[in-house]
């Protein structure tokens, strides 16, 4: 395991890191905010399923660093909340999926990849917008905790993380010139550093995280099964 860096030396490494970071983003148009919106739920199969609509995904930064390797991660939660008037909402339920997006030099294609499922291997960054405009469907609790004549709603957030700290070692790579090669050392930045400074000049240099929030509309039990 890697010792800490001593105060002087990881105050060092902050500002190189941030003036590497803050120089590559010479001339970028700042970022339009990360849109999300969510559908009422509907019943499938014994779950609750709400279907998520994203928009303004990728800010001029953000395909600048995808474009050069760097991976972004959408980071998707849902909760199920059941409104107690008078009182907090109660959580019933909640589900997290996180969808991650690389460019790859090799196949000159953009991979989407979600755990559990095939990652897509799309030509550009048009075909990834295509492929995200779609409704995204999140199941977000059994039917079954549902009780009758009390209402509920779903809460979705989203974070778009255009640089995290588990990417930490390939960005490295990005950085000395070396994209795509795995298990090098590279400049031994970003991986020496503590988790916070890492944020701060995450962030210093324009690479921090968006967020998003969107609400359902109220719904009951009976409004899964309407009258036929």
């Amino acid at each position: 395991m890697r010792s800490p860096l001593p105060a002087h030396a990881a105050g060092l490494h902050f500002g190189r890191l941030a003036l590497i970071l803050a120089s590559l983003l010479a001339g970028w148009v700042p970022a339009r905010a990360l849109e999300v919106s969510v559908d009422r739920p509907r019943e499938r199969a014994g779950y609750l399923w709400a279907d998520i609509h994203l928009g303004e995904l990728f800010a001029p930064r953000v395909e600048s660093s995808l474009a050069r390797g760097i991976p972004a991660t959408l980071a998707l939660h849902a909760e199920l909340w059941r409104r107690r008037p008078g009182w907090f909402d109660r959580l019933e339920s909640g589900f997290d999926a996180d969808l991650r997006l690389q460019y790859d030099f090799a196949d000159d294609a953009y991979r989407l990849e979600r755990s559990g499922a095939q990652p897509l291997v799309l030509r550009d960054l048009d075909s990834v917008r295509v492929a995200l405009s779609r409704p995204l469907p999140l199941p977000v609790g059994r039917v079954g905790i549902l009780l009758p004549e009390e209402s509920y709603y779903v809460a979705v957030s989203v974070t778009l993380k255009p640089l995290s700290v588990e990417d930490a070692a390939e960005v490295e790579s990005w950085l000395s010139g070396e994209v795509g090669q795995k298990g090098g050392d590279a400049f031994g930045i970003i991986t020496g550093l503590p988790r916070s400074l890492f944020d701060a000049v995450r962030n210093f240099a324009g690479f921090g995280d968006e967020h998003a929030r969107a609400v359902s509309g109220d719904f009951e039990l009976r409004d899964l099964f309407p009258t036929r």
